[in-house]
């Protein structure tokens, strides 16, 4: 008989399945007639110190297995190591039986009392879990949400991934890390892309600016008004070219006004999108004021009343009204 079957550990020792296992057969009683079950076999152990002739007899009458209605679930628990030691003892000599009733009795006692623990330990979990509720239920936790299905089933391909590829052998009879080595290879595709891509970055030839135009004065010592007008003055000539570019004067001539930057007479349109921040609200309308000016003014490209008329939208969105 082994002499580890000590109290804290006898009823996890009796192999709990949870149910499930179909194929065994069990009778099923309740936690209660359980544990009236095991006191009645602590009381037979007993006495085998009267009478060891009994063990035999005891053996029989234990079933092989019994099925218990717990709280949470039914609970198969199998006695074979109990039924065993019964028949050890009645195999037994007389120099031997002392210590081997000794150990059985201890084995029958803490079945009870382990039975005993988990009825209290089912109490105790029904408070935790009212507890934990009430504490899930608080709004720091509202949004807090277990694995989807999506998680679940992404868990699922990995552990067999992990199984099919540890199965592999590499070599002669030696087992290798295959799931290591793709993730090894993953991690080295993602960092030779992310180099390759750093290189072409670096290497890409500088943005050309537009020419830089060097206006006498500063945009804002002429009012936003007096570009404005000039702009309609020269679509009015039809002169669409000149009159988009005056027109987008006009509107730098506004922002600097309004302290978008210190003035300065010598910057280049792109210079002055990147002085506005690509995160302010007037960057989206001086973009595209930049973009129509550097397509007829410095790219030459030809221009229209449609051109003229898109050019006076924007200006009115950033605010010359």
């Amino acid at each position: 008989m082994k002499t580890s079957h000590c109290r804290s550990s006898a009823f996890l020792l009796a192999l709990m399945v949870w149910l499930g296992a179909g194929s065994v057969r069990a009778q099923s009683v309740s936690l209660a007639e359980y544990r009236g079950q095991t006191r009645e076999i602590a009381r037979k152990v007993e006495a085998l110190e009267s009478h060891p002739e009994q063990a035999a007899k005891l053996a029989a009458e234990v079933p092989d297995h019994v099925t218990v209605a717990a709280g949470a679930g039914e609970i198969t628990v199998s006695y074979k190591n109990l039924k065993d030691d019964l028949a050890a003892f009645s195999r037994a000599g007389p120099q031997t039986r002392s210590a081997l009733l000794r150990n059985l009795r201890d084995y029958a006692r803490s079945l009870d009392q382990a039975a005993a623990a988990y009825d209290k330990t089912g109490a105790d979990l029904a408070s935790a879990r009212n507890q934990l509720n009430q504490i899930l239920s608080r709004k720091e936790f509202k949004q807090v949400r277990g694995p989807t299905a999506r998680d679940a089933l992404l868990a699922r391909i990995y552990r067999w991934l992990s199984r099919l590829l540890n199965r592999l052998s590499f070599g002669t009879g030696s087992n290798f890390d295959w799931m290591r080595l793709f993730i090894y290879l993953l991690v080295g595709a993602a960092a030779s892309l992310l180099a390759i891509w750093t290189l072409r970055r670096l290497r890409r030839p500088a943005e050309e600016l537009p020419p830089r135009e060097i206006i006498p004065f500063s945009p804002s010592a002429r009012s936003w008004r007096a570009w404005l007008a000039e702009a309609r003055s020269l679509a009015q000539q039809q002169d669409w070219r000149n009159a988009i570019h005056m027109a987008y004067w006009a509107g730098i001539s506004y922002l600097e006004e309004h302290g978008a930057w210190k003035p300065n007479r010598a910057r280049t349109p792109r210079e002055y999108l990147r002085l506005v921040g690509g995160r302010a609200a007037q960057y989206p309308v001086l973009a595209a004021l930049t973009r129509k000016l550097e397509l007829v003014w410095y790219g030459y490209a030809a221009a229209a009343e449609s051109d003229f008329e898109e050019t006076l939208v924007q200006l009115e969105k950033l605010g010359c009204r």
